[in-house]
């Protein structure tokens, strides 16, 4: 059976940077590559939330982009 090894996780926290002329949300996006793989997901949203909360900006949401390779898939 084929198996996922994460090699890499991308933390995104998505800020909300006003509207535009037509009224259209500007999503401000901060990006924190090289993310523990081993991390929960509790504590992943626990350290995405506190790194929202050093921005000016009000949070809109946290994406978890996961990287990896698939093992034993013959």
């Amino acid at each position: 059976m084929a198996q996922i090894a994460t090699q890499q996780l991308t933390l995104y926290v998505n800020l909300h940077a006003g509207k535009d002329s037509q009224g259209k949300i500007i999503i401000k996006r901060k990006a924190y590559k090289n993310v523990r793989v081993d991390l929960d997901l509790v504590k992943l949203s626990e350290v995405g939330n506190a790194l929202a909360s050093l921005q000016e900006l009000p949070l809109v949401d946290l994406a978890v982009l996961s990287n990896g390779i698939i093992l034993n898939s013959l």
